[in-house]
């Protein structure tokens, strides 16, 4: 206890030591010889007038996010004329799963996309917005990537069972 309150005298003699005089002359601050050939209001106006000219800053973000949209809103994506074809191009959201099989490699799902033709999904597959996680014998679960700052993850799975309707 002796020990720290002594190193914590010290400290505070040693700051006491760094500070130097207080009561050091400070030195006049200097006018400048040549007056500004243009008023402060002058060079606002200027500066408005070249922002509405087309004259202004641009922000290049170089693969940031930029500061200036919000968060809120949800970034638009392209139309679906611009999607990738086959199942490339296929939201999880519009997948209906249709059938499953088991082979030798695992569980095959067979998915009808957007464009009415039946595709053959394996675990790894990559859709438009997500990818296929595992095909099991009654169920599909995907791994969609969500756009949305205000989630925990930046992700959800959605899982999507077979409907198997049997009618007597």
């Amino acid at each position: 206890m002796k020990r720290a309150a002594a190193a914590l005298c010290g400290l505070l003699l040693a700051g006491a030591a760094f500070a130097g005089p207080q009561n050091a002359p400070t030195p006049a601050p200097t006018r400048p010889t040549a007056e500004p050939s243009e008023s402060p209001g002058q060079a606002l106006i200027e500066q408005d007038e070249s922002a509405m000219a087309g004259r202004s800053y641009s922000y290049d973000p170089a693969g940031r996010r930029d500061p200036f949209r919000s968060l809120l809103v949800r970034a638009e994506r392209g139309m679906p004329g611009q999607r990738p074809p086959g199942i490339a191009g296929i939201a999880i959201d519009d997948v209906i799963l249709q059938g499953l099989w088991r082979t030798r490699a695992g569980y095959v799902a067979q998915v009808r996309g957007t464009d009415n033709k039946s595709y053959l999904l394996r675990a790894g597959d990559q859709l438009f917005d997500g990818e296929v996680l595992r095909i099991g014998p009654n169920e599909v679960i995907f791994r969609q990537i969500l756009n949305d700052p205000q989630s925990v993850k930046p992700f959800r799975d959605i899982t999507k069972q077979l409907n198997a309707t049997i009618k007597p």
